[in-house]
């Protein structure tokens, strides 16, 4: 026999995420009378209160919060039964659900879906793009597998998420060859040319207009844009120089469509790639593959 109604405490669960009995009631589809009912009887079962009401307000007790937290692990990991078995088929086919950051290098995107399906041909991959707190929220209601993001994850959620840092990418100023030609190094004679700059909140856009400054460069700058890849492609048309992560150049589409300005001195700047996942009892077997695997490769001839 079962010693505990889970039934109940789900119940007990939903009331607690949702704040109230009412808001519990229009997730559950069930009746106050009912809900109420049942959430007595988990109480009498545990022999404890699991809320007092303060000002027509219900807070968990002490012994509340206890019970809180068996429940989320107890249902989080019913999820995550539920959505391994999608992750393993009756087939051999896996399935791999990635959040992109959104304006990040398409490049990083390609690069990690060609290591899923060099190593697994028959995969099914699903990529969505997305701001960082919306990609984050998914992963861990599980409806992401992995992340890709530029953004590191702050400590406090460590121990929440995966988080590998899968490439650390030289930038390096780029722009169409006719440009290049003209202004061939990174120097203060690039100033008043055409400048196509990340916008804010990029991590480098406060480093790059620091960078100009330090080398006594004024640009002029012509736009600024959150998607790396209207950077990429303003570039090419030969709207001026902008500051793009080697991994890109280097792979560039078409070929010799940029030169690289020569610098004396290295930049250092970097575009930092990382890759997080959900820390899962049993994870999927694709994310724990590209966690040890997949790396962006960083050549030599980038600085």
């Amino acid at each position: 026999m079962i010693p505990l109604n889970y039934h109940h405490l789900y119940y007990f669960y939903v009331i607690a995420k949702s704040g109230s009995i009412a808001k519990a009631c229009d997730t559950l589809l069930l009746s106050q009378p009912a809900v109420s009912t049942q959430l007595k009887q988990l109480e009498r079962s545990l022999g404890s209160s699991l809320f007092e009401r303060r000002k027509q307000r219900l807070y968990l007790t002490e012994q509340g919060r206890f019970v809180l937290d068996y429940a989320e692990s107890i249902f989080e990991m019913g999820k995550e039964l539920k959505d391994n078995l999608k992750d393993h088929p009756r087939t051999t086919r896996f399935t791999i659900r990635i959040g992109i950051l959104s304006g990040s290098p398409r490049a990083f995107g390609h690069a990690l879906v060609e290591c899923v399906l060099d190593r697994f041909s028959s995969a099914y991959v699903i990529v969505r793009e997305g701001q960082l707190d919306k990609l984050l929220t998914e992963l861990q209601e599980q409806r992401l597998d992995a992340i890709l993001t530029s953004i590191s994850i702050h400590s406090h959620e460590q121990g929440m998420f995966l988080s590998h840092l899968v490439g650390r990418v030289p930038i390096v100023f780029a722009a169409a060859p006719e440009i290049a030609r003209r202004h061939k190094e990174f120097s203060p004679n690039l100033n008043g040319v055409p400048f196509i700059i990340p916008s804010w909140p990029s991590h480098l856009h406060d480093q790059i207009l620091d960078l100009l400054a330090e080398r006594k460069i004024k640009p002029n700058l012509v736009v600024e844009a959150e998607d790396a890849e209207l950077v990429r492609h303003l570039a090419i048309s030969g709207r001026g120089v902008a500051p793009l992560n080697a991994y890109t150049v280097s792979v560039n589409q078409p070929r010799n469509s940029l030169t690289v300005l020569k610098t004396k001195t290295p930049l250092r700047l970097y575009d930092s790639v990382y890759l997080v996942a959900k820390q899962r009892k049993w994870p999927n077997p694709v994310v724990e593959y590209l966690l040890k695997s997949f790396r962006l490769p960083v050549k030599a001839t980038y600085s």
